[in-house]
């Protein structure tokens, strides 16, 4: 990931949206520290199991360690029965673990003892904040799903939580089963980013030629992509787009790197003067973990350069973690211009699929255009797809 900032960075200027900028909306305010009732079911993120904690199963059964859906019907002296998601607990690093239990009073949230204090979210409004690493949530709605972001100085998590109707073990097991009849649906999962350029036309002033290394500055214009935010799967233009496909019956993904075509007109004459490809060589997609038909993290890589300019260009990346039952993490870098657009659709046959908007983001801060000067823009979101 570092290696991946670092070349962001470098890249000095988006030269095609030099006229055209706009606000980036704030972050949320940190939440405060809370007195919330400490947790029963807290994750061994050595183990990746919950401490002291067995599995209900039915009778002669091996219960739901190996679903599709990750999820788990727990038990701990004096706790009681709960439903346990066990998605970020599978995690290979430790670091990335993480877990909940839940039944209809109340959830528990675990994560890595990292250090630190750490903000907790609940559907994005700040809920409460700890030194510890595990916390109850009392707030909850029974046949709700919440979701939680965890963050700290050294991680992140996001959990997507099924709050179960009734507390009762058979319940929660029917709970479970209906997630893996769920999980089962999705066949495949894919996630697309998009570059594009809002504008009809795009310039770049003569006092910015020689910054830049356009070929082409004063007395030129450049087509743009001439739209708004859209989720269509394969998309309206673009200047880079990324598709990447995990499989989940199968260990194979797909990579489908592209850029779109940059033309060239004479601002006086209105002629095109000059049409090129630019370069997909450094959009990149991999799967990090081994195929287990239940969880895939991924890494994407998105740079572009505009081929009539030596300098700047687009510049992204990610790291996620996708789950067959739907659950996602997604966290990442962007250059804060042109606009960004990223989008994961979950796939239940060759055509129908889930759609969920990760990030949409219009061009921001005016220093992206300076080598050097811009502050990348954070991409984080967790949920179901």
């Amino acid at each position: 990931m570092r290696n991946s900032a670092t070349r962001i960075l470098a890249a000095s200027v988006i030269p095609l949206a030099v006229l055209t900028t706009s606000g980036v909306a704030g972050a949320s305010a940190a939440p405060s520290a809370s007195s919330a009732p400490p947790a029963a079911f807290v994750l061994n993120t050595e183990t990746g199991k919950f401490s002291g904690a067995s599995e209900i199963g039915e009778q002669g059964s091996e219960g739901l360690t190996d679903s599709a859906a990750q999820l788990q019907v727990l038990s701990r002296p004096g706790a009681g029965p709960v439903l346990a998601g066990m998605t970020l607990a599978s995690s290979p690093t430790k670091q990335e673990r993480a877990a909940w239990a839940a039944n209809s009073r109340f959830v528990d949230l675990s994560w890595p003892d990292l250090g630190g204090t750490y903000q907790i979210y609940r559907n994005d409004k700040p809920v409460a904040a700890t030194a510890g690493h595990s916390l109850r949530d009392t707030h909850v709605e029974p046949g709700s799903v919440v979701d939680y972001q965890i963050t700290g100085k050294a991680g992140t998590w996001g959990l997507t939580v099924t709050v179960p109707e009734s507390s009762d073990a058979a319940t929660l097991r029917t709970t479970a089963a209906q997630a893996e009849l769920r999980a089962k649906k999705y066949s495949k999962t894919a996630v697309v980013w998009r570059s594009f350029i809002r504008q009809k036309w795009a310039y770049v002033p003569g006092k910015y030629k020689k910054l830049s290394g356009c070929k082409y500055a004063s007395g030129y214009k450049y087509a743009g992509d001439n739209r708004g935010f859209s989720a269509t799967v394969d998309g309206p233009s673009y200047r880079a787009k990324l598709k990447g496909v995990v499989y989940w019956t199968k260990s194979s993904y797909d990579l489908f790197p592209s850029t779109g075509v940059s033309r060239v007109y004479s601002t006086k004459t209105g002629k095109l003067v000059a049409t090129k490809h630019a370069s997909a060589k450094k959009i990149d997609f991999r799967t990090k973990t081994r195929f287990d038909g239940k969880t895939r993290a991924v890494h994407a890589d998105i740079e572009a350069t505009d081929p009539f300019c030596s300098h700047g260009g687009i510049g992204a990346f990610y790291d996620a973690r996708l789950a067959r039952n739907g659950d996602f993490y997604v966290s990442g870098k962007y250059k804060q211009a042109p606009d960004n657009e990223m989008y994961i659709y979950g796939y239940t046959s060759g055509s129908k699929h889930s759609t969920k908007i990760v990030h949409r983001s219009k061009m921001g801060d005016i220093k992206c255009l300076y080598k050097g000067a811009c502050e990348l823009g954070t991409l984080s979101d967790n949920g179901g797809y």
